[in-house]
C-alpha cells in the first residue's frame, strides 16, 4: 500500500523517510506600550520525501508527475488527519539527488530528497 499519493498517483516505492513539518504563519509587532502582539494567519505543513536508494525508472515517474503542474495535491500520513492521513496543496522545493550507479541493468540514484 502506498504511503504517499501525489495528484492521485500512488508513489512507489514508498519513501525511506516521510518528514512532516508543522508551522504557523504569523504577523507580529509591538504596541506603543512595548507589548508584543502576534496574530496567527494560518497553520501550514511541509512534507519532505526521501529515498536512500531508488531505481531510475521509479524516480522518473515521480519527477514526471511533479513536472506536470505547479501545485500538487499530496496525501501523506499525519497523526492529526482523518484516518491518520492529511491532504495538502503543495509546490515542489529544490529536489536533491546524489550520483547513480548501475546494477543488474538498472540505474539507481541515492540520497534523493523531494521537499513539498
Amino acid at each position: 500500500m502506498a504511503l504517499v499519493t501525489i495528484n492521485g498517483q500512488a508513489i512507489t516505492p514508498n519513501p525511506s523517510r516521510c518528514e512532516v513539518g508543522h508551522f504557523w504563519l504569523t504577523k507580529a509587532g509591538r504596541a506603543a506600550s512595548g507589548l508584543m502582539l502576534m496574530e496567527r494567519i494560518a497553520k501550514k505543513r511541509t512534507v519532505t520525501l526521501s529515498w536512500k536508494v531508488i531505481r531510475e525508472d521509479h524516480l522518473k515517474a515521480i519527477l514526471d508527475n511533479l513536472d506536470n503542474r505547479t501545485f500538487h495535491t499530496v496525501t501523506y500520513p499525519d497523526p492529526q488527519g482523518d484516518d491518520g492521513k492529511v491532504t495538502i496543496t503543495a509546490y515542489v522545493g529544490d529536489i536533491k539527488m546524489d550520483r547513480y550507479h548501475t546494477r543488474n541493468g538498472y540505474r539507481w540514484w541515492i540520497d534523493v530528497e523531494i521537499p513539498l
